[in-house]
């Protein structure tokens, strides 16, 4: 397909490859066992206890209880039903006491675009919205949510690690300021304002144990941890006021109807088991591989410049500023090299010719000039040498 030259994928953090013991966890749920489980006959059946073992393995991981976990349809279907469908039921619940409520929402400027469409379409709706500017190093303190916090908050929402520059956010640590302001107002832990995160990035990394990170909501997605595309799961806290965003029948304890798509939640448990299991042996492999690769392109191209923190970044994450460079234009070069890589987020509308917004909130002027390399499970030292010596010949 692509001539003789052996390619080199760096791209992880848009999508992963299917895990060959994934494929084999679904392929029986094809067609052999293809039945609805929401049927009441014995293959029926079969198929629900297939979707609960998938809920309590999850859950298991989660460390939440097996209702409180909801499959959809991608990690952005989470993250819109996290954000707009507890918003909504929040804000209905309160102004049936004043009904000229206005309630407020927190998040960051570098969420992904699900998280911020989500908002903007609060916002529409009459939401008071802040967006939290990053620093230079594409991070945000649990200080600063502290300040934007008003009695009228009832929803906050971080993302785990950002998926253009890898740096990870401190959610314990907002989630703790998040109980005490609850406290000074006079509030239970059970009640608003409510912490959500997209964990999206996190599982091939990091634990995502919801009682330590201390969230409500957590989004996650199985392209992004070697599972199948068109499948996700919201983790929602029992005690979260939530409301379904799409209208049907009342699968997934109501919050999102439509026949469970059994292979791929199948296939999405058993990924997510997967990156858990080997997660801590990947990371420090990857870890490495990030150090070569960021001291090798000092060596070959002095110019280059890492966006974001290093320090609180993801192992496999590589996000570098080439002054001057067309960054659309050196990823078109380096297709033709052979190297897959990313110049801003695969889900951003394909018709912006802004660049990279998370690079551009950095204030570095290099949101036209920054190419994402992110590292995966089958990416090797002789691939990131090569990948190097391409770039050094492009930067030119």
């Amino acid at each position: 397909m692509f001539g003789k030259t052996q390619r080199i994928f760096m791209d992880y953090a848009s999508t992963t490859p299917t895990d060959r013991r994934v494929v084999r966890a679904m392929k029986p749920f094809f067609a052999s066992a293809f039945h609805n489980p929401s049927a009441l006959y014995t293959e029926g059946v079969l198929a629900r206890k297939a979707v609960n073992l998938a809920r309590k393995k999850a859950s298991q991981i989660l460390q939440v209880k097996p209702a409180e976990v909801i499959f959809t349809g991608s990690g952005t279907e989470s993250d819109n039903l996290a954000i707009i469908g507890s918003a909504r039921e929040i804000a209905q619940n309160l102004r049936k006491e004043d009904k000229n409520f206005r309630p407020h929402v927190i998040t960051t400027n570098i969420e992904h675009v699900a998280v911020l469409e989500s908002f903007k379409r609060l916002e529409k709706e009459g939401f008071d919205v802040t967006y939290l500017p990053v620093s230079k190093e594409g991070l945000i303190k649990d200080s600063d949510v502290e300040k934007a916090l008003r009695p009228e908050t009832i929803l906050i929402s971080v993302m785990l690690i950002n998926n253009e520059i890898g740096t990870i956010f401190p959610i314990r640590q907002i989630g703790v300021v998040i109980d005490e302001y609850k406290k000074k107002q006079g509030r239970d832990k059970d009640s608003y304002p409510y912490l959500h995160t997209d964990a999206s990035q996190a599982p091939n990394y990091l634990e995502i144990n919801a009682d330590q990170l201390n969230v409500d909501l957590l989004t996650l997605d199985g392209s992004k941890i070697y599972g199948p595309k068109g499948v996700g799961c919201l983790m929602v806290k029992s005690y979260v006021p939530i409301q379904s965003i799409l209208y049907g029948g009342s699968h997934e304890f109501k919050l999102r109807p439509a026949t469970e798509n059994v292979p791929l939640i199948v296939g999405f448990a058993t990924a997510l088991e997967i990156a858990q299991r080997i997660r801590g042996k990947e990371a420090v492999r990857l870890a490495s591989l990030q150090k070569y690769f960021l001291r090798l392109l000092q060596e070959k191209v002095p110019q280059a410049k890492l966006n974001g923190s290093f320090e609180k970044r993801t192992p496999n994450n590589i996000n570098i500023c080439l002054p001057g460079l067309n960054a659309e234009f050196a990823v078109i070069q380096l297709d033709a090299l052979g190297v897959a890589c990313a110049a801003t987020t695969a889900c951003k509308n394909l018709s912006d010719a802004g660049g990279s917004y998370v690079v551009a909130a950095l204030n570095n002027g290099c949101e036209k000039s920054s190419l994402r390399f992110t590292l995966g499970r089958v990416t090797t030292k002789r691939e990131i040498t090569r990948v190097v010596g391409l770039i050094s010949k492009i930067a030119r």
